[in-house]
């Protein structure tokens, strides 16, 4: 069956079958997104075939499901608290538009920013110094070519991040603000090294949409002065601690008094 732009597919080779979205064909190259999970890849034709319905029903079932659970993290129900505010800044909108309605259905405020990875250490301060969030989710794309786990050079996106992280950290400390950042497969030391708070992927692996959201929203419904309980968001988290880690870092909700 001849592949078209926008059908989806699976890549013959992956024992997980993750379901992909065509972006772009060329005569020898077609190029394709995770329908759910941030990953892109470029592949021959002949490597992807069409993923049939009940492919496409499953991976939609478990991200449903994912969806549903994380919703669960927040069990308050009455209003004597103000929840960490999030500026969730996305290389890519289609996984941008999940995460922020997952913020919405959960009642955390946030601000969702599309801006390709390359340029996000331009316009961060700015943004930060304009919207005042408490916490700041750096992600989107990032592949790792296999050719040496030290070398940022191997990672497309890693040393972006990096330089955001550190525009940020010129005007805000770990006090001030908190940091999430990386997308699948990131250099996950590198990110903590320079001033994340929360990272991915300290085992080079494929993390799903809605992670980096999840470990944002932890950071936003823990008490300002109790230490985040990163062990209970990986909970939610399909891969757990080889998708994200972090270091000590403290919550961002107050009550009213």
């Amino acid at each position: 069956m001849e592949i078209s732009v926008s059908d989806l597919v699976i890549v013959n080779t992956d024992p997980q079958k993750i379901i992909y979205v065509v972006e772009k064909i060329e005569p020898s190259k077609v190029y394709i997104s995770g329908l759910h999970y941030r990953i892109r890849k470029i592949v021959t034709p002949d490597e992807v075939v069409i993923a049939s319905f009940q492919q496409v029903e499953n991976e939609k079932k478990n991200t449903e499901t994912y969806f549903q659970n994380i919703t669960n993290i927040r069990k308050r129900r009455n209003k004597n608290y103000l929840l960490g505010k999030v500026l969730h800044i996305d290389g890519d909108k289609k996984y941008l538009n999940k995460c922020t309605e997952l913020y919405k259905s959960i009642g955390i405020f946030s601000n969702g920013i599309m801006i390709k990875e390359d340029v996000i250490y331009k316009k961060i301060q700015y943004l930060i110094l304009e919207l005042s969030p408490d916490i700041v989710v750096i992600t989107g794309h990032d592949v790792y070519n296999q050719q040496g786990i030290k070398n940022l050079n191997n990672y497309s996106n890693t040393y972006n991040f990096i330089k955001a992280i550190r525009k940020i950290r010129e005007i805000k400390s770990k006090t001030d603000l908190t940091v999430i950042a990386g997308a699948c497969q990131s250099h996950f030391e590198a990110l903590i090294a320079n001033g994340s708070d929360f990272a991915s992927s300290p085992k080079r692996i494929n993390i799903h949409t809605f992670d980096p959201a999840v470990i944002a929203i932890k950071v936003a419904t823990t008490s300002f002065s109790k230490i985040v309980n990163l062990n209970e968001a990986l909970r939610y988290i399909d891969k757990g601690p080889e998708a994200f880690g972090g270091v000590e870092t403290y919550g961002k909700m107050r009550l009213f008094l």
